[in-house]
């Protein structure tokens, strides 16, 4: 008998696997990051599943706040033109072939795995935990990609600005 939480975990797959190959055969760089927006929210479904809900919401904030949204925003200043309508290539069947072949054999070894069967191997950390490391030991990383990530917007920007000029 199906459960909810095995019919959520199939409709989160697919809606992560359908948006990230979408992703990857789109022409349209903004359709593709929007789609790849919509794979990390997937995943961070995924990750409720799990019951790792500071992953998913760590998910969210980062990956689809951050990340897409950069994406989205540089893909958008940069470029001057989005075509219309772009030429597909045929899907090539011995492509196709392969990646079914590779997931059966994933498939299969991820059965015989008993890696799910295995105590975890640390102390399991809560929230207050993880928001310790975070503001503690972890500070000073988080600070660093904090920089990093306001320095590409700022390039994104200044690239914007030196193609108008």
């Amino acid at each position: 008998m199906i459960s909810a939480s095995d019919i959520a975990f199939f409709v989160l797959s697919a809606l992560t696997l359908g948006a990230a190959i979408y992703s990857l055969e789109s022409r349209q760089v903004v359709y593709g990051a929007i789609s790849l927006a919509f794979s990390f929210l997937g995943v961070a479904g995924l990750f409720i599943l799990l019951d790792a809900t500071f992953v998913a919401l760590f998910q969210i904030i980062v990956y689809v706040g951050a990340v897409a949204v950069l994406i989205l925003f540089t893909v958008m200043l940069v470029t001057k033109e989005v075509e219309r309508e772009a030429r597909r290539e045929p899907i090539q069947p011995l492509g196709v072939a392969i990646a079914v072949i590779v997931a059966i054999l994933v498939s299969f070894v991820a059965s015989l795995s008993t890696m799910g069967s295995l105590p975890p191997s640390g102390p399991i950390l809560g929230v207050s935990d993880i928001g310790n490391l975070l503001t503690g030991q972890y500070a000073f990383p988080l600070e660093v990609l904090g920089l990093v990530l306001g320095a590409s917007v700022v390039g994104a920007l200044t690239l914007a600005k030196i193609d108008k000029e």
